[in-house]
């Protein structure tokens, strides 16, 4: 019987650099030669999956928007989409909050050009993105997955309470929340996965190191944390693997005989 192994992104896959260990790659290679699947597992929606040498370590398929988009080998398994409904109520809690938000979708990320003008991480996706990231204002209609938002000093619990009546929320810290439709998470996405492959929860394993990864960690027979992950992270997994760019994954894999 074939193993699932599901992978994060951010602080997982790469460092805040972008910079994938070699081990990383020799590793995924080996688990999937074993005949094993490999899954991105991540927050981002799709349309902000599409780095060559990311997708180039070789997956099975993507779960992506924390659940809402799911795919395997290039075919469309599932995707929700949030309502005109639900992107109006969004948008009039930015709006109320004076926040900083960027939708993401399947094809398109969409960022008003004024906002996060000075973000490393916006500047590095407008290169990356290009033409996929289009503006807020003036688009009558956007398809998008999930947002997130910079608070800008807003309190986060009245933000979060507001966005929780319609949308399940995910806090990351004080200043950042990751918004998406009620009912889905990452764990959600794998057992997409799982019932579409047969692939019993029993064989299922996943890594990851933050907040957005709590479910799926509690959810796989076997969650594995980043060493670089935080305290709540570490404290669902099964086991704490090395740091990212200590053989993290590598060592995880070894551990569970994966490679």
């Amino acid at each position: 019987m074939k193993n699932a192994v599901f992978f994060d992104i951010d602080g997982t896959l790469w460092n805040e650099h972008m910079q994938i260990p070699e081990s990383t790659i020799t590793a995924i290679a080996a688990l999937r030669e074993k005949g094993n699947y490999a899954f991105i597992c991540s927050g981002r929606s799709r349309a902000n999956i599409c780095n060559r040498e990311l997708l180039g370590i070789g997956f099975d398929g993507v779960v992506a928007a924390c659940g809402a988009h799911v795919e395997h080998r290039g075919e469309l398994l599932y995707e929700q989409l949030m309502t005109a409904e639900e992107v109006e109520k969004a948008l009039s809690i930015v709006k109320k909050y004076n926040l900083l938000d960027i939708f993401e979708g399947p094809k398109y990320l969409y960022v008003d050009d004024e906002d996060f003008r000075d973000d490393p991480y916006v500047v590095y996706l407008r290169r990356e993105l290009g033409t996929a990231i289009k503006c807020i204002t003036g688009t009558k209609c956007i398809e998008a997955n999930k947002l997130s938002v910079d608070l800008k000093g807003a309190p986060v619990d009245a933000v979060a309470e507001e966005f929780e009546e319609i949308f399940a929320v995910i806090p990351h810290n004080d200043w950042l929340l990751e918004i998406m439709p009620k009912g889905h998470s990452k764990a959600t996405g794998i057992a997409k996965i799982c019932e579409l492959l047969d692939i019993p929860l029993e064989n299922t394993y996943a890594f990851g190191d933050s907040a957005n990864d709590l479910e799926m960690l509690n959810f796989v027979a076997h969650g594995i944390a980043m060493g670089n992950g935080t305290r709540e992270a570490k404290q669902a997994a099964e086991y704490v693997t090395a740091h990212i760019m200590e053989d993290g994954i590598k060592n995880g894999l070894l551990h569970y005989g994966l490679i």
